[in-house]
């Protein structure tokens, strides 16, 4: 069976097929269009209307006409018209930037000129004016939320002036987009850099200010990068108190009970959700302390003091009352869940209606009420064992309760009856020298204190060493009760208790550092604190304080630098914080010795040059009367000479030329005067000169005689 086709004849009849099929479709598009054009008059006609069902004027059909039809290899990219036909990918999305647009919700907005006509772009892109709005991806522009409505842009300008390379040129608010939220108002800026700004420097000033700068009544700044209007909105919206949705919790294995539906199978259950608020115990004593303070003076003075406290401008500008004023601030949930636990003392765990429930924290608050030793609640002896055994674990962060400025250490807060314990330790030392196995109890508490009040124990060491409980009202043999009528007490010297509080915080830091766990952190809290407080600038200044001796204070000095180098040794503390403990006890002390050592240096070159100077004054006179016996000499004769050698020599050694001349030639030892016996004395080689001389004048002999300086200082020589 054989098949014959051609090719031709199929290719011939492609065309007419195409061209039928073509007039079809242009033959129902236009009874659609008439059909669209009857029902849109009949729909106008009924309604009265001017506008079209789109909310605009109907455009005219004459623009259609003008519809450019790209040609060649884009005639695939033509325009359609629009239809009425409902379906997929007929609507078009929400707009992200939160404004609305012309037209209902899902309706399909009109654009705002002709899609087709004489606005089809005719010319490239680069040829167009340039753009009024920003170009984010070319400028560098920050957004700056969670600022005070009433901000000035100035200030605004100002967070950026400590950044010389980030320079503003233009600040603009923000309109808020979306619906209204249940948070306080806040106001939002767009932040425009200078074209040299880079994108980098942004990121380090995201990364040193976001949530971390402070602008006042609750309000911490915070930075992103601007992305355009379109940008999606990514801030959750959050429940008045920072409350949650949570479901109840049921437990499985037996039936519900009737409150959540049980007993009754037809009825509905009532395990919906359910808005929880959730307060929890701040985590520092300083902030638990203000808390509570606050707390008393509202309960004293009435809501009129939370008022005047809110409108205070220095409080408006601390940090540490950034809660006061935001409602969702975890410490605010805190602070008005223990206002009205102690104000209502009711069980109704709902304090504002309709504003969910409130959780209070799960742990109460140990002694909290205790003014007095005999007031805290009795020990519980069986659970020693039990908290020996398990040790502290780390409990993670609740949900919502972080917050910028959080003091997160994890060191827990000390209770009352722990310190007590530590300050009764402390005062029960004895007052003089101490051992090893007196302060061994110290620092056994800190290790078992590690993660229940660190802090704490830390400031209250650091407090003994500045100001001793010994020397205070919390010693009991300091109360002066128990000190009249008794003449023998023996009162504590302040350096050696001193000193004995400056070895306790030693010997914690040298225990802490070989025991596991948290208590390694006990080096790097006094450190900081040993610094940040000054306490070697104390001890550097006690000595002149108490008016110690000399060797009283050098022997307090040592043993301080003996600490010191223990330190060093086992490397308890960072190099650099070492040497600034060094320098600062020492510093003075070596300036001292110094100026001491360049003093003595001076007063003994002094006392010798002294002496040289008297020689050479001496000397330059005795050669200005050389001089002159010389020009007698050549000027006169040799009877002329002896005749006038009286006045010639001079008047110190008068007495010796008198008697050399005046004394007879005998074989016998001649007497000498006490001058130059005493220097004959004590110069061995001058007695070996000979007295006379044939043929020596008397000046020559009285001038070969004359003591020389080198032998009337050969004592000091020697």
């Amino acid at each position: 069976m054989a098949f014959k086709f051609s090719l031709g004849a199929a290719k011939g009849n492609k065309p007419q097929q195409n061209a039928k099929a073509k007039a079809e479709e242009e033959a129902k598009a236009l009874e659609e269009k008439l059909a669209l054009e009857k029902v849109m008059a009949d729909f106008e006609e009924e309604h009265n209307g001017k506008n079209s069902i789109l909310g605009e004027a109907e455009r005219d059909h004459r623009d259609e006409e003008d519809v450019f039809v790209p040609t060649g290899s884009k005639r695939h990219f033509t325009g359609r018209q629009r239809s009425m036909k409902s379906g997929p990918g007929t609507l078009e999305p929400e707009p992200l930037d939160g404004f609305p647009r012309p037209g209902g919700p899902g309706r399909l907005a009109p654009p705002s000129q002709p899609r087709f006509g004489g606005g089809f772009p005719t010319a490239p892109a680069a040829l167009e004016g340039p753009r009024q709005a920003d170009n984010v991806y070319t400028t560098l522009v920050a957004k700056a939320s969670n600022l005070p409505p009433n901000i000035d842009p100035r200030r605004v300008e100002e967070l950026f002036a400590d950044f010389p390379s980030l320079k503003v040129t233009k600040v603009e608010k923000i309109p808020p987009g979306g619906p209204a939220t249940k948070s306080r108002p806040s106001a939002t800026m767009k932040v425009v850099f200078d074209k040299s700004a880079v994108a980098r420097d942004l990121d380090d000033v995201m990364m040193k200010l976001n949530d971390k700068k402070y602008l006042g009544r609750g309000y911490y700044l915070h930075l992103d990068r601007y992305l355009g209007g379109k940008a999606a909105d990514t801030a959750q919206v959050k429940e008045p108190f920072g409350a949650r949705w949570q479901a109840p919790e049921v437990v499985k294995g037996y039936a519900p009970p009737p409150d959540l539906g049980g007993g009754n199978r037809d009825g509905p259950r009532e395990d919906r959700d359910q808005l929880i608020v959730t307060a929890n115990l701040p985590p520092d004593m300083s902030m638990l302390r203000l808390i509570h303070q606050t707390i008393e003076g509202v309960i004293l003075g009435g809501v009129e003091f939370e008022a005047a406290l809110m409108n205070d401008p220095q409080v408006q500008d601390e940090e540490r009352f950034a809660w006061l004023y935001d409602q969702k601030h975890p410490l605010n949930r805190y602070y008005r869940w223990r206002m009205h636990q102690v104000v209502c003392d009711t069980s109704n765990s709902e304090i504002f209606e309709n504003y969910g429930l409130w959780n209070g924290p799960t742990e109460p608050l140990a002694d909290e009420f205790a003014d007095s030793l005999g007031a805290f609640d009795p020990a519980d002896d069986d659970s020693d064992s039990d908290e020996e055994e398990q040790k502290p674990q780390h409990k993670p962060l609740p949900i919502g309760d972080n917050y910028p400025g959080r003091v997160d250490n994890g060191y827990g807060i000390l209770d009352p009856r722990s310190r007590a314990m530590l300050l009764w330790l402390l005062t029960s030392l004895p007052p003089g020298s101490i051992v090893i196995d007196d302060i061994a109890a110290i620092s056994v508490f800190a290790v078992e204190h590690a993660a229940a009040g660190m802090n704490e124990v830390v400031d209250i060491l650091l407090d003994n060493v500045v100001n001793p409980f010994q020397l205070t009202d919390a010693n009991p043999r300091n109360r002066p009760t128990e000190l009249e009528g008794k003449d023998d007490v023996r009162r504590p010297d302040v350096r050696q208790v001193t000193l004995n509080a400056i070895r306790i915080v030693h010997d914690v830091l040298f225990t802490t550092s070989k025991e596991s766990g948290v208590a390694y952190k006990y080096r790097l809290a006094i450190g900081t604190q040993l610094l940040e407080r000054k306490i070697f600038e104390h001890l550097e200044q006690l000595p002149a304080q108490l008016e110690m001796g000399r060797m009283t204070e050098r022997s307090y000095r040592d043993e301080v630098n003996v600490i010191l180098k223990v330190w060093e040794d086992e490397s308890f503390f960072e190099k650099a914080t070492l040497e600034r403990l060094e320098e600062v006890f020492n510093a003075r002390e070596r300036q001292r010795e110094q100026d001491e050592h360049e003093r003595k240096v001076a007063e003994r070159r002094k006392r010798k040059a002294a002496p040289k100077a008297a020689t050479a004054t001496k000397a330059e006179g005795m050669k200005e009367d050389d001089e002159e016996d010389m020009e007698v000499e050549t000027a006169q004769t040799p009877d002329e000479q002896v005749e006038d050698a009286s006045v010639q020599i001079p008047e110190t050694l008068g007495a010796v030329v008198e008697s050399t001349d005046a004394a007879p030639p005998t074989a016998g030892p001649k007497p000498e005067p006490e001058e130059h016996a005493a220097a004959t004395a004590t110069s061995p080689s001058r007695a070996a000169v000979p007295d006379e001389i044939p043929g020596e004048t008397a000046a020559a002999r009285a001038r070969r005689l004359r003591p020389k300086a080198e032998d009337m200082f050969a004592s000091d020589e020697e």
